[in-house]
């Protein structure tokens, strides 16, 4: 029986009994996540241009790639309920990084084979030109590193390679890493690398280390470790989850998630020495995004993905999204920029220009802009001690669900606070999706996302500055946000 009428055929857990080994875990996880889609679709705060999945709970992106004109984007999904847990691999694809069609769950827990979890993970052509996938497999004695391959050119359905694991604890020798997961694939000189997080004993206690491994066969199925590739100096940071290490502008970036907003250091990596050398180091994003990876296109943009919790209370059937995708660059002073996509002008609408002006105490309600889907551009003017800034998805009482605020040079939106610099002027670009808010400050020097918590009618935006009144806004244009598509056409097995 095929894997589609297998599904049409067992629209009920009375018809799956019948079924066994890993097809009726998958029908019985496909239905659960097809079950709370209904109720997903009626919240009227789920966000309309951020990715998420049909429903349920979904983290970590995991092994995006472009492969054959299409973006795959595979992440962490629970389809039995909206809190972590269940750890499958949910999958989409999109042309333009905007709207997206939903697929049938890829990787599962293969239970009789002792997984109980698919933990994160990242995928890689290899040499024959077909990709692959390496995760963390969970349920053995210890993490293993997994493979699967793709049956099918549009990479809607996957295999596990049968001679599961690839690689295992073992290959440390007596060095006993700890918490060991989230494999990254690169390409360097024509071999294939791979990094993973956790935390190694050292003999003086625990210290979170970035290992790394080179492919050993063409096929990925054999590596052999290289040695720890990074180590942070500062001694609080005793785990390192999904490091990404990857080029870009001619230098070498690596990214890791400490349980604390995403790190990122820019430097250079020698291979021969398996170690890489950072030169400077910020933080990615201070908001409520985590769990960092990374996938190449066609044009040859490093784009970034990133996991955006949201504050979904219990009973709304979803909890989750990607934060938009992000274009990387190095700036001149070699720190990352981080741009939103110009795909994601396709949705603008009723385009409105406001004129500059000098701003007072009074906030400045943007007259005809209400919505919980919007786009802004802005631009302003200001002294070093001068403070000013947004109030986002604000009540008609003056409430403000989120306040973005620029002061002495920091960005606070909520806790978060990041440095943006000291120049007097500064561009913002905002994103309402809404529970969602993205920021962007000049061109992408800093991006933070924000998870928001409004009433359904507050809708308003408003700017204002505090203080002495030496803040100009010069230049403010705003566009309400058509909503992306999210296709279920091929969400069948």
């Amino acid at each position: 029986m095929t894997r589609r009428r297998l599904l049409q055929a067992a629209p009920a857990a009375a018809a799956i009994r019948g079924v066994r080994g890993a097809d009726a875990d998958l029908v019985r996880a496909m239905e659960s996540l097809l079950a709370a889609t209904l109720t997903a679709a009626k919240d009227s705060e789920r966000p309309i241009f951020h990715f998420h999945p049909p429903a349920n709970w979904n983290n970590d992106p995991n092994g995006p790639l472009f492969y054959r004109g299409w973006h795959h984007l595979f992440y962490q999904l629970n389809p039995f309920g909206t809190a972590l847990g269940n750890q499958h691999w949910g999958h989409a694809r999109s042309k333009d990084l905007v709207n997206w069609e939903h697929l049938p769950i890829a990787l599962w827990p293969s239970t009789d084979r002792g997984e109980r979890a698919v933990f994160s993970g990242g995928a890689i052509l290899a040499n024959d030109g077909r990709p692959r996938i390496i995760y963390t497999s969970i349920g053995h004695p210890q993490p293993e590193q997994w493979m699967a391959l793709p049956e099918d050119d549009d990479l809607i359905h996957w295999k596990k390679f049968s001679g599961n694991p690839v690689l295992t604890a073992f290959a440390h020798g007596p060095l006993q890493v700890n918490q060991w997961r989230d494999p990254f694939l690169f390409r360097e000189a024509g071999q294939v690398y791979m990094v993973c997080g956790g935390n190694a004993s050292t003999g003086r206690g625990g210290a979170g280390q970035v290992q790394l491994y080179q492919a050993a066969k063409n096929d990925l199925r054999e590596w052999k470790y290289l040695g720890c590739v990074f180590q942070p100096l500062e001694r609080e940071t005793f785990n390192i989850e999904c490091p990404n290490l990857f080029p870009v502008d001619g230098k070498w970036v690596l990214i890791i998630s400490p349980h604390r907003p995403c790190e990122y250091f820019v430097g250079t990596l020698d291979l021969a020495k398996a170690r890489f050398t950072p030169e400077t180091h910020a933080t990615l994003d201070a908001g409520d995004a985590y769990a960092s990876n990374i996938s190449r296109d066609e044009q040859g943009r490093t784009i970034l993905w990133l996991w955006g919790r949201t504050k979904t209370p219990p009973g709304h059937g979803w909890n989750g999204v990607m934060v938009l995708p992000r274009i990387l660059s190095i700036g001149s002073d070699s720190f990352l920029r981080q741009r939103v996509p110009a795909e994601f002008e396709s949705l603008r609408r009723n385009p409105k220009v406001f004129p500059g002006r000098q701003l007072g105490n009074e906030p400045m309600v943007l007259e005809g802009v209400r919505g919980d889907a919007l786009e802004l551009q802005a631009e302003f003017a200001a002294g070093s001690f001068s403070t000013f800034g947004f109030e986002v998805r604000r009540s008609p009482a003056g409430g403000a669900a989120a306040i973005v605020t620029f002061q002495r040079g920091m960005l606070s939106v909520g806790n978060a606070r990041t440095y943006v610099g000291d120049s007097d002027r500064v561009k913002v670009r905002l994103f309402v999706d809404r529970c969602c808010l993205d920021v962007y400050v000049n061109d992408g020097a800093v991006a933070q996302y924000t998870a928001l918590d409004a009433n359904p009618a507050d809708r308003g935006i408003a700017v204002f500055s505090r203080g002495p009144s030496n803040v100009q806004l010069e230049s403010l244009q705003v566009w309400e946000m058509n909503p992306a598509t999210f296709s279920l056409k091929h969400f069948h097995l």
